[in-house]
């Protein structure tokens, strides 16, 4: 179509110009849009044709660049912008641009210095700004990448990606020192949507710290001073915290709440909030808190005592509300004998905790209702299968809330940026890819894969019914329909009758009686010429967990109650040793995180080493490992690109940093 227009304006000897450029500006942007390689082509023909017009045309060139740099033609993007630039040095526009350039050859310091170039000129001529804090990001300096996405928020609250990227740099950054206009602005994150909220946690956390002047020594300020303080209250809410001087300081407001209120079930007003706020806040963290035998018999007191109440018809919401709030600060309801009867009462709950147990009766007759829709492969005819699938029906793993948010895109693109060496998933046609998550837990990986990459289909797979009814109800909730959940062993794929483009198995081999047979077992299920995506534990990163286990040996703790026992005594230093490590990690403040890190029913731990050969056994090529977070400034060190280094390499740069694989090794393999 664009051909015939060219020839037809040509033919028509006034206005070529502008009518071509006009073009092949709409074709770019419909090319992007579409991920069409045959629009790019045309809009790059009618671009080539307006600038032999016009030769020294500015936007024409900055056209031409960024058509070619969408099309990878780099070089050729960078003989168009270096031509406009030589004409105008100072063009927001081909600053811009260049910079875009500098960004996909990933020479972050040439990106910084082109987006700096262009803010100065014009902030809002382009969206420098933007990518001047992205690759901040990038470079890893998050304090200065959250200065600058906290100054973009205040005029682009609404822009998810802004968001996003807030969020991110927020979650490696600590405050130093209180400060007020900071604690307003986290009290407005907090009321963003579409966001992950737990990514504000260490931000949030070391400001309260400085703020209610919180130190191994206690806290100096009086109850109702922290019942009433407005950032701790909204917190509660919206993430489990994952320190132990704020678990400390909890841990005695909760139990001088609970002695001072069950006496006569009365909760002071001014107390309310901070009540209710613990309660979320155990539901959050699944109890993971210790809890003293003298709280234990009161709680056991307060169960019995609702279990009553609720029986007489003639008890109002606000007869029963008080006991049923203290309560919840030590157990969540799905886990109380009455909860039957609180499901079927009919009473006008406060607004204090209406949403409480809305949330808790409504999800839980949703579950209820998904589970026996989930089609299944079948029982396991694995012992250590099926003590997994019992742990994670008990524990499903990991608990969230919200899928966050990712600029949409293209997976084949995606994996190309990682791995710029390999022609990975080739495909002519450019056809939807068939994606199987192996493991998929309460689905958030395999939401965000079918929300946020186009032209995928997702099929997710999962010993745990309780794990795949939490998935399939957020599913359901966010409308996705290009997800199917299925619940079954690894070791029974023979029975999918399908094969898929990508595997994605992250966290789960190491859990399995043998992971090479796991592996194996996946990678007939995966295409010729596809590529499978691994996560497995570290060895030398998982160093103290491994110690600590060795403890109890053949006595596991399982039960929730021994689990508290065990992280109260790591936490009050009962256990000899240096466990630091282990209660640094998030995953030991929420219960069903903290088994699946410390009390698991089965794990292998790997040295990078052996990573090719584990591969090999199952006759997949090694591609390459995805850098750790916070890993730039070691890989700016070897002079490579990530994706360029060798299995040795990576273990020298472990050695040397022990917990540079702490959130596991992830790496991508391909199926000759």
């Amino acid at each position: 179509m664009a051909s015939a227009q060219l020839q037809t304006v040509a033919r028509s000897g006034t206005g070529e110009h502008r009518h071509l450029y006009e073009l092949a500006s709409k074709l770019y942007s419909d090319a992007v849009a579409q991920q069409d390689e045959h629009l790019l082509q045309e809009a790059c023909a009618l671009a080539e044709a307006a600038q032999q017009l016009r030769p020294d045309n500015l936007a024409g060139l900055n056209l031409l660049a960024r058509i070619e740099l969408q099309r990878q033609h780099v070089s050729a993007a960078e003989y168009w912008v270096n031509r406009g630039l030589s004409i105008k040095p100072d063009s927001a526009s081909l600053l811009y641009s260049a910079g875009h350039i500098a960004l996909n050859q990933h020479q972050l310091d040439k990106a910084e210095d082109y987006f700096t170039r262009s803010c100065r000129i014009s902030r809002v001529a382009t969206k420098a700004a933007n990518f001047l804090a992205h690759v901040k990001l990038l470079q890893g300096d998050y304090v200065e990448a959250f200065r600058h996405y906290r100054e973009l928020i205040k005029t682009q609250s609404r822009d998810k990606q802004i968001r996003s990227k807030l969020f991110e740099s927020a979650s490696h950054v600590i405050a130093d020192f209180y400060s007020e206009e900071l604690e307003q602005d986290l009290l407005r994150y907090f009321d963003f949507t579409d966001s992950d909220h737990s990514q504000l946690r260490s931000l949030t956390t070391s400001l309260l710290k400085h703020k209610l002047r919180l130190s191994e020594a206690g806290c100096p300020l009086e109850l109702e001073t922290i019942a009433n303080d407005n950032l701790l209250l909204q917190a509660l809410t919206r993430f489990y915290f994952c320190d132990p001087l704020i678990e400390r300081l909890l841990l005695t407001l909760r139990k001088s709440l609970l002695l001072s209120c069950s006496s006569n079930l009365a909760i002071k007003k001014d107390l309310l909030p901070l009540v209710s706020a613990l309660a979320y806040q155990c539901s959050l963290n699944e109890s993971v808190w210790y809890i003293t035998s003298q709280e234990e018999a009161l709680v056991q007191q307060l169960e019995i005592l609702c279990t009553k109440m609720l029986s007489i018809d003639e008890l109002t919401a606000d007869d029963i509300y008080p006991a049923l709030l203290l309560l919840q600060m030590y157990k969540p309801l799905i886990q109380c004998e009455f909860f039957p009867a609180l499901s079927s009462k009919k009473l006008q709950w406060p607004k204090v905790m209406d949403s409480l147990i809305r949330q808790a009766i409504t999800e839980q007759q949703n579950l209820n209702s998904i589970i026996n829709s989930i089609p299944a492969l079948g029982e396991s005819a694995d012992n250590t299968s099926r003590k997994v699938q019992q742990q994670y029906n008990q524990n499903p793993y990991p608990r969230w809330t919200d899928i966050g948010y990712s600029q949409p895109g293209n997976y084949r693109a995606a994996l190309q940026a990682a791995f710029p060496e390999h022609g990975l998933l080739a495909q002519a046609d450019g056809g939807s890819l068939d994606i199987l998550v192996a493991g998929c837990g309460t689905g958030r990986h395999a939401i965000r894969l079918a929300q946020y990459f186009t032209q995928v289909k997702v099929c997710a797979l999962d010993l745990s019914y309780s794990a795949l009814a939490y998935a399939k109800y957020q599913a359901e909730k966010r409308h996705k329909r290009n997800i199917q959940f299925i619940q079954g062993d690894i070791l029974q794929l023979d029975k999918l009758h399908e094969t898929f483009d990508v595997i994605e198995c992250s966290g789960v081999l190491h859990h399995m009686h043998s992971p090479v047979t796991g592996l194996q077992a996946l990678t007939q299920k995966l295409k010729s010429g596809g590529v499978i995506k691994l996560a497995l534990y570290s060895a030398t990163a998982r160093r103290q967990i491994s110690e600590l286990r060795k403890l109890w040996g053949n006595k596991q703790p399982g039960k929730p109650a021994e689990m508290r026992l065990v992280r109260e005594a790591l936490l009050q230093s009962s256990i000899e040793g240096d466990w630091t490590e282990i209660y640094n990690s998030p995953d030991f403040y929420s219960l069903s995180a903290c088994r699946d890190l410390l009390f698991h029913e089965q794990e292998h731990v790997f040295d990078v080493l052996e990573l090719e050969d584990f591969l090999a056994s199952a006759g997949l090529e090694w591609i390459g490992m995805l850098p750790p977070p916070e890993s730039q400034e070691l890989l700016s060190l070897t002079g490579k690109h990530s994706s360029r280094l060798t299995a040795a390499e990576w273990h020298t740069l472990e050695q040397n940093n022990p917990q540079l694989f702490a959130g596991m090794y992830q790496f991508y393999a391909r199926k000759p």
